[in-house]
């Protein structure tokens, strides 16, 4: 017996065996795990496709049917193929596994989707935990999610040197500012008219307790109404905001003012020019060659409601032209249509006529001299032909802009008053 244990003949044979049966295992369950694997990439493509083209409806049309939404991302999603528990087949999406999410706060629309499967294994089965598990043996289950957003884009960059004011009431009287009894007539003039006030937090606009010139004896602050979604300059229809009752998306304004011109400059010396980067974010460069740069090429600077741009002075004829004739040259053909409400001839898929002016706060008025306006929203502009002396003209637009998102109370209204918006995966 004590012969017979010492006796290692045949070992390396038994190890052989031993070694061959555990990589044997290993490479079955290397073929597990990679199903597994795959079936998991497989399922996260078909999520990330249907999610993008679930959220990408929010950004092209006013407001999609969530049944629009959801046939969008099967018609995409389920284009994928997942391994299951034999071949390759089309990855199912049921609605119950869809999710419309509209987060006002955030000013966007959230498209979730998870995708499913169930894969075949080959070598759990022989485990006795895959059994109480309850993938009953031969088969795993295996999911994946995304979830992509359209949302109004706040942080933009490239934006031309110029700031027009946000639109206003100009029309509606208020009792005792009629022009009679030589009080001064505040319709339809141009300009933005409200009592004089003391501003105790110099921030430029009245609020509730500061003192004031009750000039009609009423009681109360008079001023000319203005609110961003109400009055202001909007992309889509808002309830209230009667004077834009279809939006303003193709509406004509002047964005840089001539003289002569019938939009004459908001005071003397003023233009509607502005120097950048914005005060709050570094040091405002002044200055004709800035300026026409500014226009003709993008400024990094990233620009945000409420941040606080100073004005340039004068007209600045000679590099509004030269940077006016560098910008349309870059895309020579393109064009308003009216008839389809949209840019055409244009060599690009986004021309680069097709720009970002910020809109200010028409209660801060433009004074004089060095003067400064607070941003209230970022609108884009297709750049036509200069008019007159210098006057620059544009169309609004509501383009893809990459950017940063909008926050919440960003911009006023957010979403509602935002002409550019970014769509992307946010999970």
């Amino acid at each position: 017996m004590r012969q017979f244990v010492k006796k290692d003949r045949g070992n390396m044979l038994i190890m052989g065996a031993l070694s061959f049966a555990v990589l044997a295992a290993f490479g079955v369950l290397t073929i597990d795990v990679g199903r597994i694997f795959v079936t998991k990439n497989q399922l996260q493509n078909a999520a990330d496709a249907g999610a993008l083209a679930g959220a990408s409806m929010y950004c092209e049309e006013k407001d999609p049917s969530d049944d629009a939404v959801k046939d969008r991302v099967r018609l995409i999603g389920q284009a994928h193929k997942a391994l299951t528990m034999d071949l390759p087949a089309t990855v199912d999406i049921p609605n119950a596994q869809i999710t419309l999410t509209n987060d006002v706060d955030n000013a966007r629309h959230i498209v979730e989707v998870t995708t499913k499967s169930t894969t075949r294994q080959y070598f759990l089965n022989l485990l006795a935990f895959a059994a109480k598990s309850g993938t009953g043996g031969n088969s795993s289950d295996v999911h994946a999610a995304a979830a992509a957003a359209c949302g109004a884009t706040c942080g933009v960059q490239c934006v031309k040197p110029w700031s027009i004011p946000d639109r206003w009431d100009d029309g509606v009287a208020i009792p005792g500012y009629n022009g009679g009894n030589k009080r001064p007539n505040w319709q339809n003039d141009g300009k933005y008219e409200q009592e004089d006030f003391t501003d105790l937090n110099n921030n430029r606009v009245w609020d509730l307790g500061e003192p004031y010139v009750d000039g009609n004896g009423n009681g109360q602050f008079d001023a000319e109404p203005y609110n961003s979604l109400l009055t202001g300059y909007i992309p889509d229809p808002y309830p209230g905001n009667t004077l834009s009752p279809n939006g303003d998306l193709g509406f004509e304004l002047t964005l840089k003012a001539g003289s002569p011109s019938v939009n004459s400059p908001p005071e003397p010396g003023q233009y509607w020019a502005v120097d950048l980067p914005p005060i709050n974010r570094g040091t405002p460069i002044p200055g004709g060659d800035q300026y026409r740069e500014n226009i003709a090429t993008c400024n990094p600077t990233s620009i945000w409601p409420g941040d606080w741009l100073q004005t340039e002075t004068g007209n600045m004829v000679g590099p509004t032209n030269q940077g006016m004739r560098d910008l349309i040259a870059q895309d020579p053909g393109a064009y308003w249509d009216d008839i389809t409400q949209s840019v055409q001839g244009s060599l690009f898929p986004i021309s680069p006529r097709i720009v970002l002016i910020p809109i200010h706060d028409p209660r801060i008025w433009i004074k004089s001299g060095n003067s400064q306006l607070q941003v209230v929203k970022v609108a884009a502009f297709f750049m036509e032909q200069m008019q007159g002396n210098a006057e620059v003209r544009g169309r609004f637009l509501k383009v893809r802009q990459p950017g940063e998102p909008c926050v919440a109370g960003a911009g006023g209204g957010g979403g509602a008053t935002s002409f550019t918006y970014s769509l992307s995966l946010i999970r």
